[in-house]
């Protein structure tokens, strides 16, 4: 949620396996691609992110998260996926 809204103005969750946990912002280094989450490509595109980091002399704070926001019926060419890399805010 934007940070002008508190926990406490939260809806609350109708399920009571849901559970709402507040956590601090992080900074990522992030590359979108289209295609399938296949191996060879999440390899390849993890990779992007790195050089990036490197050439601009950023701090690597964990390893590469993946998202994948379509449904598995979705044409390859017009998927959104992405790779998530977790950076240090200050250099």
């Amino acid at each position: 949620m934007p940070a002008s809204y508190t926990m406490d103005a939260q809806p609350k969750p109708n399920n009571p396996a849901v559970k709402l946990k507040e956590i601090d912002g992080k900074h990522f280094a992030v590359i979108r691609f289209s295609g399938t989450g296949g191996e060879e490509s999440l390899k390849r595109y993890a990779e992007e992110p790195g050089e990036f980091i490197s050439a601009k002399a950023l701090k690597l704070l964990a390893m590469p998260t993946y998202a994948f926001f379509n449904p598995p019926w979705t044409l390859p060419f017009s998927r959104r996926n992405e790779v998530m890399v977790e950076i240090a805010a200050d250099r």
